[in-house]
C-alpha cells in the first residue's frame, strides 16, 4: 500500500505536470498558428511580386508588339518606294492602273502584317494580364489564410488552457474526494 504523502506528492506532480503540459500546449499552438501564417504571409508577399512581374510583362509585350509593327511599317514603305523606282524605270506609267494598284495590295499586306503583329502582342498581354489576376488572388488567398492561422493558433492555445484547467480541477477534485488534500 502506497503511504498517504506520496500519494499526495504523486497527485500533486500529476496536477502540476497537467498545468504544465496545458500551458507548453498552449504556447505550442499559439507558435505553430504563428509560423503557418508567417508562411502564407510570405507565400502572399510572392504573389504580389509575380503579378507586379506580370504586368511588366504585358506592357512590354505591347511596347515590343508596336516597335515590332512600326519597323514592318517602315521596310514595307521601303519596298512600296522600291517598287515604285521599278515600274517608273521600266517605263510604266507609277500614277494609275497595274502599278498603282501593285503598290495598294503591297500596302494592304503591310497594314495585315502590323495588326497581326499587334494582334499578337495583344493576345501575349492579355495571357499575362490573366497570370497577373490570378496572381493577385492568390495573395488575397494567402492573407485570408494567415489571418485564420493566426485565429487557430490563439483558439488553439486558448483550448489547451482550458483543458488544463479541466484537467487540474479534475484532478483536484479527485484528491479531495479521496482524502489526499486536507
Amino acid at each position: 500500500m502506497v503511504d498517504p504523502v506520496s500519494l499526495g506528492v504523486m497527485a500533486a506532480v500529476g496536477i502540476a505536470g497537467g498545468a504544465a503540459g496545458g500551458i507548453i500546449g498552449g504556447l505550442g499552438a499559439k507558435e505553430s498558428g504563428e509560423a503557418a501564417a508567417g508562411a502564407s504571409t510570405y507565400k502572399a508577399g510572392v504573389a504580389l511580386l509575380n503579378k507586379q512581374v506580370s504586368d511588366q510583362n504585358a506592357s512590354w509585350a505591347l511596347q515590343a508588339g508596336d516597335t515590332q509593327a512600326e519597323i514592318k511599317g517602315l521596310q514595307a514603305k521601303q519596298k512600296i518606294g522600291q517598287e515604285k523606282v521599278v515600274q517608273s524605270a521600266s517605263g510604266f506609267s507609277v500614277d494609275g492602273g497595274t502599278s498603282e494598284r501593285v503598290r495598294e495590295d503591297m500596302s494592304n499586306v503591310a497594314a495585315y502584317d502590323q495588326n497581326v503583329i499587334r494582334w499578337d502582342a495583344a493576345k501575349t498581354a492579355y495571357g499575362y494580364g490573366v497570370k497577373a489576376a490570378s496572381d493577385t488572388a492568390e495573395n488575397r488567398l494567402d492573407l485570408m489564410a494567415a489571418d485564420q492561422e493566426r485565429t487557430a493558433g490563439d483558439i488553439g492555445e486558448i483550448t489547451s488552457f482550458i483543458n488544463a484547467g479541466s484537467s487540474v480541477a479534475s484532478k483536484w477534485s479527485q484528491g479531495k474526494t479521496t482524502g489526499l488534500f486536507g
